[in-house]
């Protein structure tokens, strides 16, 4: 619908530190990286100072998940109660089993990882604006590790990449009537930032179908 759009990046926290990313995908659902899991809260920030921390009822992992090839790196949780909607805690769209990012559209990678490849984890949420890589220019970097179930985003000249502690947040896109659309889940990549190896995350039209049988829409 056309009142879906991102202002949020769920801190999932386990024994009070930060594990992972999640997106907020509807009031008591949210999409994040399989291999991120034990038992985590989700904080979600309303401003700079305060936070709302919001246990976990259930955690689905997709079935097919592999953690050797990170295939399928996905998991949908549950909120125990819903997230209060605001002017900061707003859901993203999903975008259908069909939909197609294209190369030049505007988007944007979030997260409180590491700012760079081997530093400490940030206190500040994060973003930078990314590129899709078509899959043939990514296939050349990773090879058949780089399954039909993974993008690739970011630069083939590297400096702008996810990093560690971003697992499980989200590459965002808008479309051009403003809609924002969750288009990957940040899964891995070969270091951060390095020359021809972009981020890889799993690509969320190809789990659509997985996540409709947990949201009905």
């Amino acid at each position: 619908n056309g009142e879906c759009v991102t202002k949020l990046n769920p801190d999932l926290q386990y024994q009070r530190l930060h594990r992972c990313g999640a997106t907020l995908i509807h009031n008591r659902w949210l999409v994040t990286a399989a291999h991120c899991f034990k038992r985590y809260f989700i904080h979600l920030y309303q401003n700079s100072f305060h936070s709302l921390v919001i246990p976990i009822q259930r955690v689905i992992i997709h079935p097919a998940f592999n953690g050797t090839n990170m295939d399928h790196d996905v998991a949908l949780l549950e909120l125990a109660v819903p997230a209060p909607m605001s002017y900061t805690i707003q859901s993203v769209c999903l975008p259908s089993p069909v939909h197609h990012f294209l190369k030049n559209a505007e988007c944007y990678i979030i997260g409180w990882g590491s700012m760079r490849e081997g530093g400490s984890l940030t206190n500040l949420l994060q973003k930078a604006a990314v590129n899709i890589i078509e899959q043939t220019d990514c296939q050349q970097s990773y090879g058949n590790v780089l399954t039909p179930n993974m993008m690739c985003a970011g630069f083939m000249e590297g400096g702008r990449d996810t990093c560690l502690g971003d697992s499980g947040g989200p590459l965002t896109c808008r479309q051009p009537s403003g809609q924002w659309f969750i288009a990957g889940v940040t899964s891995w990549g070969h270091g951060c930032g390095r020359v021809g190896f972009p981020g890889v995350y799993t690509r969320v039209t190809s789990m659509r179908s997985w996540i409709s049988t947990y949201l009905p829409f």
